[in-house]
C-alpha cells in the first residue's frame, strides 16, 4: 500500500484489521487530547505499524496512525493472518517472534518515558534511532519526548557544542 504524506493508515473511531510493514517512509502515532495532537509513536523503515488494541479487540481505534512523508508499506489483514497461522505452524512462530519483537520495542519506548528526564529521553533516542532525529519534524520529536519544542532546541544545542 502506498501512502501521500499526511493519508491515514488507522484513524481514530474506526477499527484497525491490518498490520503495515514499513518499506519505505515514516509514520507517526497520536492522539488528540483538548484540541492538541500528542505525538506517542514515531516508525521509519523495517517497523511493523498497527494499533494492536484495536486490531485484537476489534474495537475503534483511539489513536492515529499517519504517514510523515510518502510511504510505502506491505500490508497483511488480520483475518489472512489468522488463515496463514491455521496452515503452518512456522508461520504461526514467526508471527509470534515478531510480536514479541514489538511489544519488546513498544515496552522499551515507555521506559523512556518513566525512567529518564527530558536531556535523557533525547540521548535514548539519538543513541536508539538517530535517522529519526534527522528525518522526522521537530515538533513531532518534542511531542513524542513529552517536551515543548524550545526545550527539544536547547537539548539539541547543549549537545551539539
Amino acid at each position: 500500500k502506498t501512502f501521500k504524506k499526511g493519508e491515514y493508515s488507522v484513524e481514530e473511531g474506526r477499527v484497525c484489521r491490518h498490520i503495515d510493514f514499513i518499506y519505505k517512509g515514516s509514520f507517526r502515532s497520536f492522539s488528540n487530547k483538548d484540541g492538541e495532537d500528542i505525538t506517542t509513536g514515531l516508525y521509519l523503515e523495517g517497523i511493523c505499524l498497527t494499533n494492536m488494541k484495536s486490531l485484537t479487540t476489534l474495537t475503534p481505534s483511539h489513536i492515529y496512525l499517519q504517514a510523515l512523508e510518502e510511504a510505502t508499506t506491505a500490508r497483511l489483514y488480520k483475518e489472512d493472518l489468522i488463515g496463514l497461522y491455521e496452515k503452518s505452524a512456522e508461520l504461526q512462530s514467526l508471527g509470534r517472534a515478531i510480536l514479541e519483537g514489538m511489544i519488546i520495542e513498544e515496552n522499551e519506548w515507555k521506559e523512556m518515558y518513566t525512567l529518564y528526564d527530558p536531556e535523557e529521553r533525547y540521548k535514548f533516542l539519538v543513541q536508539k534511532s538517530p535517522k529519526i532525529i534527522q528525518r522526522i519534524s521537530l515538533q513531532y520529536v518534542a511531542s513524542f519526548l513529552g517536551i515543548r519544542r524550545e526545550t527539544l532546541s536547547r537539548i539539541r544545542n547543549r549537545f551539539s557544542r
